[in-house]
């Protein structure tokens, strides 16, 4: 018999026998895994889903732009078709999901589906939960879910020649895990309203979208120390909070760019530009930006509208409509717009 040869690639001693002359019958026969028949692929999921305040005064001028007028006029009418527009597009948008059905699934059951991402929905559509003034009470579980993403962008209008801002939609890149949940809070009741405090939580996730042009946003999506107000002292289906929060930097001190440069660490500046940087001519700026690393914060808005109560189990369920700021690369960009829109839920306990 023909002796086989030994590769580099082996089992046993570090080799691999050669493949069998084709003129002889192989020796065994294939493993079940390396035939295409046995092999199986799961389903790719596809999942749809203010005055800023800068810490350094080297911000882009841009920054300075108000939010609050831009989400009142876009929150006009936008409740109605979030979910249209959103769910639309939804995988499991025909099988809403209770809090009870999720908790009762195994991590099997959730893996790679795209479940662990979405928020739970409320079976109930009306009812009211009563509070009582003077009494502590929080807002637990809540979950905040985007269902889509649209960035502000100069729209040319080639007939009439000019341009004009507006939000356009966006692909989102993000695999599935944009969704902030486990935030709880204090919920005050007074005179003056019902006041919710954002306290912890998963209340961050770093996300990005595609423009229609091929340029991708990065942005962290937020409702850090987020105070939302509502009128009134009971919860019902007509209940809307609105408020203000904190957008951290998208990055961290500890940061460094593709040229090691960096917030708390890294080089002062780009090796091999320092001639450049010192000439006192045109591109000053521009490199001071890249070269003076700032963590900025800046200030979003989020309108909530409860359009689902369960008053058993206290839980409620409704549209939102949050806008906020893009990273700025740590101040070395202008931020752009973000205009999220999508559904939240969450329960309130004493």
């Amino acid at each position: 018999a023909a002796r086989e040869r030994p590769t580099l690639n082996s089992k046993a001693q570090g080799f691999l026998p050669c493949r069998p002359h084709p003129t002889q019958p192989p020796t065994h026969p294939p493993s079940p895994k390396m035939n295409p028949a046995f092999v199986t692929f799961a389903p790719r999921s596809a999942f749809a889903g203010a005055q800023v305040a800068a810490t350094s005064p080297a911000r882009p001028a841009a920054v300075t732009a108000s939010l609050a007028d831009d989400l009142k006029k876009v929150a006009r009418g936008a409740a109605a078709g979030v979910l249209a527009a959103g769910l639309a597009a939804a995988p499991f948008a025909a099988h809403a999901l209770t809090s009870a059905d999720i908790r009762s699934l195994s991590y099997e059951e959730v893996k790679g589906t795209g479940l662990a991402n979405r928020c739970p929905e409320v079976d109930s559509a009306k009812g009211t939960i009563k509070l009582e003034k003077g009494r502590k009470y929080k807002l637990v579980d809540m979950c905040i879910e985007p269902k889509t993403f649209q960035v502000e962008e100069e729209v040319l209008n080639k007939r009439k020649g000019e341009s004009k801002k507006e939000f356009v939609e966006t692909k989102l890149m993000t695999r599935a895990t944009y969704t902030l949940t486990g935030i709880q809070g204090d919920l005050d009741v007074s005179d003056d309203g019902i006041t919710f405090s954002e306290k912890e939580g998963i209340d961050y996730a770093a996300t990005t979208v595609q423009l229609p042009g091929g340029e991708r946003v990065p942005f962290l999506f937020t409702v850090k120390q987020l105070v939302a107000k509502a009128a009134g002292t009971d919860i019902t289906s007509s209940t809307e909070l609105s408020g203000d929060f904190r957008v951290p930097s998208y990055r961290t001190g500890l940061f460094l760019d593709p040229k090691g440069r960096g917030g708390t660490t890294g080089y002062d500046m780009a090796v091999a530009l320092p001639g450049r940087e010192a000439d006192g001519a045109e591109g000053q700026e521009e490199l001071f930006k890249e070269t003076n690393k700032v963590f900025q914060v800046t200030d979003g808005a989020i309108e909530m509208a409860v359009n689902k109560i369960d008053p058993e189990t206290r839980e409620i369920a409704g549209v939102f409509v949050s806008e906020q700021l893009s990273d700025t690369d740590m101040g070395a960009k202008a931020p752009k717009k973000v205009l999220l829109k999508g559904v939240f839920y969450g329960r309130i306990e004493e």
